[in-house]
């Protein structure tokens, strides 16, 4: 059973195809005029960053028309209007791929061909190909990336129940330009992909969108989380490309490492680009510290000194003076041995928020329970040193903070942990990277 796109070329398939030659595609034109257009295979590396060599090449169709006029992928399958010829010109670019990829002599890297969704689920009515190309071609299955390209389709069941086909076969499975359209997380859960490619729009404002650039690391965690394998694709800045290693992406692709050719890239022609990636990204990590540390400092300090006059019996209003008088201070706040608060919040004068009426039901008061926060549990673990938070939402107000967090012993020599919550706008200032990689105090 068939139930894949794809690039038919056996004239004994159920599709046929007009041209006797695998690599020229005829269409209907005006009238009753044979449009003919000669197909070619352009490959880009797929590298993978712990390996720093392509581990991978996406296969994509390059045609002339009969004047000699280069045309793009969209044109040509423009002219391809009617399903049948849509689905023949599918099946003819991949196995175009399949056999120019084959001369090229690479024996390990994996093939990434492109199918459209509904090519996919309706290929099947026009008899089988893909398993026959491919065994015809002599090449093996597990080395075959079937790549989900972003379009609407109504029926995602069935169209995870076509690309079981394809799985079936000991083909992987990958979805891309997630982010983007229907390459979203419903998609995730249906087809459980093996690798997932990154939108570029979302790798590009990443680099200039302090939100992004948070919520892009926490994308790539959840779909590693999902089982799979995440691919930051269309990567021609540097900086796109510190992003994707800070981000801890497993591979990469754009014109920044190398673009589509007609000839494979030496396993190692990129060495000096990864070694010069990665030693400017040990640097970014250093100045990224620096700057934390920096800008964290006389908080660092202030909580300690309150700690110490709290260990001594001091009032607690008073012993957080002088932190609720730094410039990104919102409150300060005790949590018992138990998660659970003591007492109310001290908040800054500041702090607006807290007087906001929206949030009343939300203000903590003495008994709410913090004990799933993170910044609890590590304290409690590791008495007498300071925790940082990565950057997050409170529950008390709309915006984002960092909490400092710090167990000791009070006087009646139970634990107590003091926090702090700090503005992380105010804090981070322009910064475009504060706040992504977690600061060590």
């Amino acid at each position: 059973m068939e139930s894949e796109p794809g690039y038919a070329i056996d004239p004994r398939a159920a599709v046929k195809v007009a041209s006797t030659h695998p690599d020229t595609f005829s269409a209907q034109g005006e009238g009753r005029d044979q449009a003919e257009f000669q197909l070619s295979s352009h490959f880009q590396p797929i590298y993978s960053l712990a390996h720093r060599r392509p581990v991978g090449y996406e296969g994509l169709i390059r045609a002339i028309d009969s004047s000699g006029r280069q045309i793009s992928p969209a044109e040509l399958f423009s002219k391809a209007r009617q399903q049948e010829a849509r689905i023949r010109l599918d099946r003819q670019c991949r196995a175009v791929h399949v056999q120019n990829f084959q001369r090229l002599g690479d024996a390990r890297s994996w093939l990434f061909l492109n199918v459209d969704p509904s090519v996919a689920t309706e290929g099947v009515r026009f008899g089988a190909f893909f398993s026959e190309m491919l065994k015809s071609n002599g090449f093996p299955p597990h080395r075959v990336a079937v790549e989900l390209i972003e379009t609407p389709y109504e029926d995602e069941t069935r169209l995870a129940s076509a690309f079981e086909y394809y799985r079936t076969l000991g083909c992987l499975i990958v979805i891309d330009d997630f982010g983007a359209g229907y390459s979203n997380f419903d998609r995730i859960w249906r087809l459980k992909p093996d690798i997932v490619k990154i939108d570029r729009e979302m790798t590009r404002r990443a680099t200039v969108e302090p939100l992004a650039r948070r919520m892009f690391a926490g994308i790539v965690s959840v779909l590693h989380e999902a089982g799979a394998l995440v691919c930051v694709e269309g990567i021609e800045t540097e900086a796109e490309a510190l992003c994707a290693t800070d981000a801890d992406a497993d591979l990469v692709q754009g014109r920044f490492f190398a673009p589509p050719g007609a000839e494979l890239q030496p396993e190692n022609a990129r060495r000096a680009v990864f070694a010069r990636l990665i030693a400017d990204y040990r640097t970014d990590v250093s100045e990224l510290q620096k700057r934390q540390h920096a800008r964290l400092e006389p908080y660092l300090a202030a909580l300690k000194n309150a700690v110490q006059d709290l260990s001594l019996g001091g009032e607690f209003a008073q012993a957080v003076q002088i932190l609720l008088k730094l410039p990104c201070t919102q409150r300060c706040y005790l949590i018992g041995r138990d998660g659970l608060q003591i007492g109310a919040n001290v908040e800054a004068d500041r702090n607006v928020q807290a007087r906001d009426p929206r949030f009343d039901q939300m203000k903590p008061t003495a008994g709410t329970d913090w004990q799933t926060k993170s910044y609890f549990r590590r304290a409690i673990e590791t008495p007498g040193k300071v925790q940082i938070t990565r950057p997050y939402l409170a529950v008390t107000g709309p915006r984002l903070c960092v909490t400092l967090s710090f167990d000791f012993e009070a006087p009646d020599g139970l634990q107590q942990v003091l926090c702090t919550d700090l503005d992380f706008a105010a804090l981070a200032g322009d910064d475009l990277a504060f706040g992504v990689t977690r600061a060590h105090a």
